[in-house]
């Protein structure tokens, strides 16, 4: 049974590793001129609009009690300080190197967190996993790089703080995830955002989310690459441990990469290529069986 969980959560991980996996692209596919921090708070936005009703209808607004204020604000934290330092960081570093350490850092911070916080043992297998996995990443992302790299350490911090932040953001929907199910989690931290979120809407320029193309990109975006994924990744995390999620969660700038060449037409390197390999052989190498920590799901 810890097996099949373990399973289902590897699944559901990849699941949300391919809808955030998307972002890229459907940003790019936005009206000319969008600002890159209002795509990421209209979807925190949209999202929460479409999840709380959901929620809401499906449980009713108890599970509003249920909310433990500390991990709440993990969440929070976690999810706001990525979209600000990430976007902040590709400002100073350029895309290539800011999503290398961001993302690629990933699974180091949330092994360092799931350790501290949450008692959770690291294998040697994990560690082998986790260097193959990030070693691909970071290929391909820089065999993807056009033009030179930019070391701004500024910018190169910021990429750091990314990356921290998104593992405390699965450390607080875990920990919420002990007093109420995914759908309420997700939906919990996704709410509170959103109050953030708005002010930052308000302060840019945001009308084009209300052109006919905007609006399609903007919905598709909260609902595909926010809502979904973030309840997925949240019952995901309630199976397996939070350093072996963060692992798989590299499978996201292997599918934006593909979806890049397929869609955009962007040309894959063999370097590319190399780091697709790569990414994919740190994946198998995760243990298919290992305790997972697993929680049973609140009605």
């Amino acid at each position: 049974m810890v097996k099949n969980d373990r399973q289902l959560g590897i699944i559901l991980v990849l699941i949300s590793s391919v809808c955030w996996g998307l972002t890229g692209t459907l940003q790019a596919l936005a009206p000319d001129g969008t600002p890159p921090l209002t795509v990421g708070s209209a979807r925190i936005v949209i999202a929460a609009i479409v999840l709380f009703p959901l929620c809401a209808l499906r449980n009713g607004v108890g599970f509003l009690r249920r909310i433990r204020p500390a991990a709440l604000l993990l969440g929070v934290v976690g999810i706001m300080g990525y979209q600000f330092s990430f976007f902040s960081a590709l400002r100073y570093t350029g895309v290539a190197l800011g999503t290398m350490i961001a993302i690629g850092a990933g699974p180091i911070f949330a092994g360092i967190v799931g350790a501290v916080a949450e008692g959770e043992a690291i294998s040697r297998r994990w560690l082998l996993s986790t260097a193959v996995a990030i070693s691909g990443c970071g290929i391909l992302v820089l065999g993807s790089a056009q033009g030179p790299l930019t070391l701004h350490w500024g910018g190169i911090s910021l990429a750091f703080l990314a990356a921290f932040c998104y593992a405390l953001m699965g450390l607080g929907l875990k920990r919420l995830g002990s007093s109420m199910n995914s759908l309420e989690a997700a939906t919990s931290i996704l709410v509170t955002s959103a109050i953030v979120a708005i002010g930052v809407l308000l302060s840019f320029d945001s009308s084009w989310i209300f052109t006919p193309r905007g609006a399609t990109i903007a919905v598709t975006l909260g609902v595909v690459t926010k809502a979904l994924p973030l309840c997925t990744f949240s019952m995901g995390l309630k199976k397996i441990r939070m350093h072996d999620a963060y692992t798989l969660s590299l499978a996201e700038p292997l599918t934006a990469t593909i979806l890049s060449a397929v869609v955009l037409g962007e040309r894959l390197t063999p370097l590319s290529l190399v780091g697709v390999g790569l990414i994919f052989l740190g994946i198998l190498l995760l243990p298919s069986s290992q305790g997972g920590g697993a929680s049973e799901e609140h009605p």
